[in-house]
């Protein structure tokens, strides 16, 4: 990110849960090897299934994530704003991309690639632990919210 860009965003780096323990030096390199993007209102910014590995983070506006249902077409899943991140899951496990996610208004994002999330890592395994601690908090927090959406459509179904 430019000077300029890091300081219209960087409160939302601050203030984002993925780096919210991160002393001022860490959190500076990850501003330094984010590339801001700008996405129009239904732009396509990732498609399921798609190779992956850089990671996003919302720095205005708002996205949405849906995820191809066989017979039914796109559902939603989830909306995301600032301060919020998503493709931790191909960062992490190196597969396809999981869910498409649409600018659902126009949004900035920054943008953080895998080879210089794997540079930054690899130069302080303190900083990946902390970063990795917060993805695996996210994922248990999402992970929790789809069993809880589960739940609600067994329920409904029994109700049919």
């Amino acid at each position: 990110m430019t000077p300029g860009e890091k300081q219209r965003y960087g409160d939302v780096f601050r203030t984002a849960y993925l780096f919210r323990n991160l002393p001022p030096e860490d959190l500076s390199i990850f501003m330094d090897s984010a590339e801001l993007r700008s996405f129009a209102r239904d732009a396509a910014i990732i498609a399921e299934g798609a190779d992956g590995g850089d990671l996003f983070l919302v720095l205005s506006g708002c996205v949405r994530i849906t995820k191809t249902v066989e017979d039914a077409g796109d559902h939603i899943i989830g909306f995301l704003r600032a301060g919020d991140f998503f493709g931790e899951m191909a960062l992490i496990d190196n597969l396809p991309r999981s869910a498409s996610v649409y600018a659902h208004e126009r949004a900035d994002l920054a943008v953080i690639h895998r080879r210089d999330i794997s540079r930054i890592f690899d130069a302080s395994p303190a900083t990946a632990c902390k970063v990795m601690h917060a993805f695996a908090e996210i994922l248990s927090y999402r992970l929790r919210e789809a069993n809880d959406r589960m739940r609600a459509m067994v329920h409904l179904e029994r109700t049919f």
